[in-house]
């Protein structure tokens, strides 16, 4: 059992009292079903919020249901290719029909790699610029009418410190997450007068299944000091938690074993 299952099942079992300070909330999370998206869903229902958790595999969103539902939180899990519009459409109408609101939005969802930039195609750019950048864009569009309508939200982009500043063999990557990072401050200086809060979080190396085989290898020397995804969804679950007269612009993640 993953670390933020365990917790978010054992405080169920032990019957503990947590204060929920996501309670009536309703989260739409992309890439749930692994690493970061699925460690912020567990986080974010353990304070009471309703999760819709979205990716393209259906069993790890099923498996992730089940642990929130088995702990005694709601959740639902809608398949989507984040990068077609019509798939980002679908998942938001299904989110709003069976919920009515979307309260929060993690744009979660995003793939790299590690390889000398020469060595980068068409192919590559496209889809990492689709999947980081063009999946937040989608997303960002379908929610923000709504949240207008029912007088603000949360939004948390989950760029990288690659989007703050360039790295040696990581030029699209690179790309894709100073995209994020630009679309987040312009979405907070349009709307955060409207009560949308739109948060950036930037981690570094984080210990997940991102880049493997691409690059990073399962279990390679520096992975074990790297992050957990537990720590970054503690970074999203700041971001989000309701306070009435700041928002929170952009948490910095820096594992033990990376420099500044």
């Amino acid at each position: 059992m993953r670390r933020g299952a365990g917790a978010l099942a054992g405080n169920a079992r032990a019957g503990r009292k947590t204060v929920m300070r996501l309670k009536d909330k309703v989260a739409l999370i992309t890439g749930a079903s692994r690493g970061i998206g699925h460690a912020s869903s567990l986080a974010l229902a353990k304070e009471g919020a309703t999760v819709v958790g979205t990716a393209r595999t259906k069993a790890d969103l099923d498996a992730l249901v089940k642990t929130i539902e088995g702990a005694g939180g709601k959740a639902k899990a809608i398949t989507c290719d984040v990068t077609k519009s019509a798939d980002v459409a679908s998942c938001v109408k299904q989110t709003l029909e069976a919920f009515g609101r979307i309260d929060i939005l993690v744009n979660n969802a995003g793939i790299g790699g590690y390889r000398p930039f020469l060595d980068w195609t068409e192919a590559d750019y496209d889809k990492i610029m689709a999947t980081n950048a063009k999946s937040t864009w989608l997303f960002c569009k379908e929610v923000i009418p709504h949240m207008l309508k029912s007088g603000g939200g949360n939004i948390v982009n989950l760029s990288s410190v690659a989007g703050l500043q360039g790295y040696p063999s990581e030029g699209i990557y690179c790309m894709s997450k100073f995209a994020q990072v630009a679309l987040s401050q312009s979405l907070d200086r349009e709307f955060y007068k409207q009560n949308i809060k739109v948060s950036l979080v930037c981690p570094g190396g984080v210990e997940t299944h991102f880049a493997i085989g691409d690059g990073r290898t399962a279990g390679g020397p520096n992975m074990g000091g790297f992050s957990t995804a537990e720590d970054v969804a503690e970074a999203v679950l700041l971001a989000v938690i309701p306070r009435e007269r700041s928002r929170v612009v952009n948490v910095i993640l820096r594992p033990m074993n990376e420099m500044t």
